[in-house]
């Protein structure tokens, strides 16, 4: 199942290289560059001559920089195939129509947001998604999009989540 599959994938990283997307990147061999004349768009990621690079709008702030890397991440997880010798950018990013975007956020999901971190805001302090997204620097929609996988993977909710709006990293 794609859900335990990005799951376990997402915990192997963390464990191999911590929780930042940016030594994640390293780690895994991706070069990651900070684009400052970029303005609308988040950032993308391509395969050139099997080297594998991110670049991210360098003018965006941190939260949302770890957010589009984890995405960007996730491309290169599930996706690398579409990108060779192609830049993959937030022309079709981020629309939730879209399988592969849906399949990067699930990624990202699961890499920012660590389910006993989210279980102890939800069950222990009773926290809505909404406030266990804020406690977290996360946003609403990332938050839903993990919910989902949780309970795919057999978590139960008092309350189910409502769906993610799937245009949310463009609109961080």
């Amino acid at each position: 199942m794609l859900s335990e599959y990005l799951h376990s994938t997402a915990e192997k990283l963390i464990r191999a290289f911590g929780d930042s997307p940016f030594e994640i990147a390293e780690g895994i061999g991706i070069k990651v560059i900070l684009n400052y004349e970029f303005s609308k768009l988040c950032g993308m990621y391509t395969v050139i001559k099997r080297r594998r690079i991110i670049i991210l709008n360098g003018n965006m702030d941190s939260r949302r920089q770890k957010t589009v890397l984890a995405h960007e991440i996730g491309h290169d997880i599930l996706h690398r195939h579409m990108a060779q010798n192609k830049v993959v950018h937030d022309v079709m990013v981020y629309d939730m129509s879209i399988k592969p975007e849906y399949e990067a956020n699930m990624f990202a999901s699961e890499l920012l947001l660590r389910d006993a971190d989210v279980l102890a805001l939800l069950e222990k302090d009773g926290y809505s998604a909404e406030q266990a997204a804020a406690a977290l620097d996360a946003d609403i929609n990332l938050m839903l999009i993990k919910l989902s996988s949780m309970q795919k993977r057999g978590f139960k909710f008092d309350s189910v989540p409502l769906p993610a709006d799937g245009r949310f990293i463009s609109e961080l």
